[in-house]
């Protein structure tokens, strides 16, 4: 069975480090009758939305994606939002599994300068769903735990940190390595722009 690691949360990247061993996507449901796979696969969770930044002509796209999907302030409990606040966590209550994929499908067509991270919470057995998009640098869709933390595969990483690799496949996306630094350059952007906002904590 393969491991797995952990980016740091949403705000920001920091060390990987390695996470419970999980099982492998193919094998995951294998043991379910097929309609407590479907069961499974289609159940409930919240949602949760943080946009970084956005241009001003863009606002209104931003707050009807989020009247689209439901989504409010006080993790999806108060009110619709009217005016946008940047580093907001915004949230919807119980939703369908892929609506974290359909909100950030309207966002990057109808807001497509925004960048947001977008996740849903695990629904047992299944992982959560992650998406990242900061524009310039890249987009992240990967699995995630219930606190929004992405997982990604050790697969993956490997051969990130074989050095006999890295040099020429970091240079491309079209193989897990290059995937790998698409990820944390997407991560390490969501970091610098947390850090831009008004009230964030500067380093000492």
């Amino acid at each position: 069975m393969a491991g797995s690691l952990r980016a740091a949360p949403c705000c920001g990247r920091g060390p990987l480090r390695p996470c419970d061993t999980r099982v492998p996507p193919k094998a995951r449901f294998s043991h379910y009758p097929n309609r407590l796979k479907e069961f499974a696969l289609s159940g409930d969770s919240q949602l949760q939305v943080i946009i970084y930044s956005v241009d001003d002509a863009e606002v209104d796209a931003v707050l009807a994606a989020f009247h689209g999907a439901a989504v409010a302030s006080d993790y999806g409990l108060g009110r619709a939002p009217r005016q946008l606040e940047l580093g907001f966590v915004y949230g919807a209550g119980e939703v369908a599994a892929g609506s974290a994929r359909i909100l950030a499908d309207a966002l990057m067509s109808n807001a497509p300068s925004a960048a947001f991270v977008v996740w849903q919470d695990p629904s047992y057995p299944a992982n959560g769903a992650y998406i990242a998009r900061v524009p310039d640098v890249g987009d992240l869709e990967t699995e995630c735990d219930v606190h929004g933390t992405p997982v990604i595969s050790l697969r993956k990483v490997i051969p990130f940190f074989t050095t006999s690799r890295r040099v020429g496949w970091t240079r491309t996306e079209d193989n897990e390595a290059g995937q790998i630094r698409e990820a944390a350059e997407v991560l390490d952007a969501l970091a610098v722009l947390a850090r831009r906002l008004p009230g964030a904590a500067r380093a000492e």
